[in-house]
């Protein structure tokens, strides 16, 4: 069985989404989250902020797509996915640093509120857009809903 660390992070966007493209030539896109711990100092009687923890989000395919369009700097977002750590090596040293590969992302409504718009469904095989024709209510609940909930 595979071990992997899901991990949930809120914060606010730190930099503008940045596309690039991953193996496979499929969306990919990366920004920072500034994650703030906010703590009662019972010895001074205030609220007080401990340093501010930046981690590197990566998103790819159609998260990175929706993304793209949907996040801006200063965003209040709740990140889920799965922690790794990003190697690299520079002028002969080594570096690392956390990264949060995404699964999930979101505004944090606990901020403020949001509009959704779905997306429409994609054939994966042709990536292409599905026509999806208008369903008649299936459920005796939707059948019984006065016409103006169902719009």
């Amino acid at each position: 069985m595979a071990h992997i660390t899901h991990t949930v992070l809120t914060g606010y966007v730190g930099n503008a989404p940045k596309q690039w493209n991953s193996a496979g030539n499929s969306t990919a896109c990366s920004f920072r989250v500034g994650s703030t711990r906010r703590y009662f100092s019972v010895k001074d009687n205030e609220w007080k902020s401990a340093e501010t923890t930046w981690i590197q989000v990566k998103a790819f395919r159609r998260l990175a797509d929706n993304v793209l369009k949907s996040l801006k700097v200063g965003d209040p977002v709740i990140i889920v996915g799965n922690l790794t750590i990003d190697q690299w090596e520079k002028d002969g040293i080594q570096h690392s640093a956390p990264v949060i590969e995404a699964t999930s992302i979101g505004h944090d409504l606990g901020l403020g509120t949001d509009v959704f718009a779905k997306d429409e469904p994609i054939n994966k095989t042709t990536d292409t857009l599905v026509e999806t024709p208008p369903t008649e209510p299936s459920s005796v609940a939707e059948k019984s809903l006065p016409e103006a909930v169902m719009a």
